[in-house]
């Protein structure tokens, strides 16, 4: 029984009774649905995925392997289905089922909720790694060095060619530094 039919229950006082029709069996004779659900529901999933089967592909199509990126993706995945729970709540209230409109809010706020504790759980993982590599000061101590290696450069009298070129084979090295600088800080961490 789920959370709709239990809320019947204790709404009415009476006995739920079943649908008439039974399920979807795997293949549909019903007009307006495909010939095989289960076929179309894939179809759907890998839409939603921009073209990855599932959720986990998606992301390690992303490039989010590692623990931390893989904690971010799926807490941005929790907030993304609380506001798909939104909407659903918002089109209940305008057609007038409060009754479902009350349940799919409380459902959104177990969602956010365990959004929540999964930021505080990222936190927490933070604290005792020593570092976040996503802070806003991060950013500020990346930049600190790249103008200290651009003032050793001015002073060393190199010419614009070579500033350039160290520069710009700087940057090509730095593509991907947050999962590798969160791997080494794991690294460091199992060497304890």
């Amino acid at each position: 029984m789920n959370e709709f039919e239990e809320a019947d229950v204790v709404a009415s006082d009476a006995e739920v009774v079943p649908p008439s029709e039974p399920a979807l069996p795997a293949k549909s004779e019903k007009p307006g649905l495909p010939a095989n659900v289960m076929e179309y529901r894939e179809q759907l999933v890998r839409q939603y995925h921009n073209g990855a089967p599932t959720l986990i592909e998606r992301i390690r199509k992303a490039g989010k392997e590692d623990i931390e990126s893989l904690l971010v993706a799926l807490v941005e995945e929790v907030v993304n289905e609380s506001d798909h729970l939104l909407g659903n709540e918002l089109v209940a209230t305008q057609n007038g089922e409060l009754r479902d409109a009350s349940i799919i809010s409380f459902k959104r706020a177990e969602v956010i909720e365990k959004a929540i504790k999964a930021v505080q759980a990222k936190q927490e993982f933070e604290r005792q790694s020593g570092i976040d590599v996503d802070s806003p000061s991060m950013i500020v101590i990346f930049r600190f060095f790249l103008a200290k290696a651009k003032d050793t450069f001015e002073r060393m009298g190199a010419d614009n060619e070579t500033n350039d070129l160290f520069f710009r084979t700087f940057s090509e090295l730095m593509e991907g530094w947050k999962k590798e600088l969160r791997e080494r800080f794991e690294e460091l961490r199992n060497q304890r």
